[in-house]
């Protein structure tokens, strides 16, 4: 019988970060060896009380031939950890992965010098404008970046790297064929073009709660070096930069300000060893070196211009920051009484129609439908945007293209309101 479909059963039975498949490792070599092996000796590598003796115990192979047959019909990749091709950084790790599923082309990461960049999802401006331009030039001097693809720091690294022409890795939480977040659909659809998008998880696996803290240790495995860019105290990324610190892989934090949330874990990170970095530059000479000849620092001496806002909005990535230095329109400082004199002030619902009329000319109806939903006064929550005529996808598309525009303005909690 084909050995990946034992391999296929033996994922499913072992729980995704357990360390069942490294207990049983050392007693068995193959997938098919475990699968024929008794109970007993099942028991005397896991013992009878773990959550996965009962799966291991359960020799039908109905569900793994399902899986199997899905991967064949939809043109799944399956890199098992039996196999040549199988990362050793991830081989190296205390719980690999037994199965992985992905779309796209595998780069050859014992080759590559592969880089996670990650942070939180709730970014602010300054972790915006400074992920994309370290993972865009990390990209440029030849690293691969990784990522977890969910909105904020995430997004913004993988459609920076991509922006470089470069392929870049992002490992998601759910099955192979649950795109999640949903609104990063075509940001999937792109990474897979050059690199790909990967998972542990079985495909039809929905994104559960903590699937993603599990998920992290595979982004800093395939690392060689893991890159805080922002978050909370509390935030997946320390988890991330936990795990590579187990994994005795260097981690890097970049500084934030004192007393701003999304600085805690850098600051905390550097407080506690990580070391500081402020561009990619501070990467590229530590392992310029180590990696191979395949980092190249001349490459960010060659000029090169990117439009940030249009890569984010091209690749439909959702990473919305209020207080915006980028997305913001700055007011004109205010003019002398003598000035403004002269001049008849108009009133909010002219300014208003003039917006209106500027909308229905550069976009489509439902961009000016969704206009028309923000209140002239005041402001309105994002998630009450949401209805019959706009999901919560179309929302935030829409308000991501109306903020590029300087027709509204993010703000704090969730909400937004017209600029005029």
């Amino acid at each position: 019988m084909d050995e990946l479909l034992y391999t296929v059963w033996l994922s499913l039975a072992c729980t995704p970060g357990s360390e069942t498949f490294a207990k049983l490792l050392k007693k068995f070599n193959t997938a098919e060896a475990i699968y024929n092996v008794c109970d007993k000796e099942i028991a005397s590598c896991i013992t009878t009380r773990s959550r996965d003796y009962t799966a291991l115990t359960d020799k039908n192979l109905d569900r793994a031939n399902l899986v199997l047959d899905f991967c064949k019909k939809k043109h799944v990749g399956m890199l098992s950890y039996f196999d040549r091709d199988y990362p050793s950084l991830l081989k190296d790790i205390k719980n690999p992965p037994v199965l992985l599923y992905y779309r796209g082309i595998l780069p050859e990461f014992d080759r590559e010098f592969t880089i996670a960049v990650v942070g939180m999802r709730k970014l602010s401006q300054y972790g915006r404008k400074n992920t994309f331009t370290v993972a865009h030039d990390l990209a440029r001097a030849g690293a691969v970046v990784v990522s977890g693809m969910a909105t904020g720091i995430d997004g913004v690294a993988l459609a920076a790297a991509i922006s470089a022409g470069k392929p870049t890795v992002a490992v998601i939480g759910s099955g192979i064929d649950v795109c999640y977040p949903s609104q990063h659909l075509r940001l999937a659809k792109e990474i897979v073009k050059r690199g790909c998008v990967i998972t542990e998880y079985a495909p039809g696996t929905r994104p559960e709660k903590q699937n993603f803290p599990v998920r992290n240790r595979i982004i800093s495995g395939l690392s060689r070096v893991t890159l805080v860019m922002e978050g909370e105290e509390r935030s997946g990324a320390l988890i991330t930069a936990r795990h590579a610190r187990e994994q005795d892989r260097p981690v890097y934090a970049f500084p934030g300000n004192v007393g701003n949330r999304g600085s805690e874990a850098s600051n905390l990170l550097i407080k506690n060893g990580a070391k500081l970095f402020t561009a990619a530059d501070d990467i590229l000479r530590d392992f310029e070196i180590r990696s191979s000849g395949r980092l190249d620092p001349f490459a960010l001496s060659r000029p090169t211009s990117v439009d940030m806002a249009a890569v984010i909005r091209n690749l439909e990535v959702s990473c919305v920051a209020p207080n915006d230095d980028v997305f913001y329109v700055k007011k004109a400082s205010p003019k002398s009484k003598e000035q403004n004199a002269p001049i008849e002030p108009k009133s909010r619902a002219e300014d208003d129609s003039v917006n209106e009329e500027k909308i229905s000319v550069a976009f489509d109806r439902s961009i000016l439908a969704l206009y028309k939903k923000i209140p002239i006064e005041g402001d309105v929550s994002i998630d009450d945007l949401a209805d019959g005529e706009h999901s919560l996808r179309d929302v935030m598309q829409g308000l991501l293209t109306l903020e590029i525009s300087n027709f509204v303005t993010m703000l704090p909690g969730d909400r937004v309101k017209r600029n005029i």
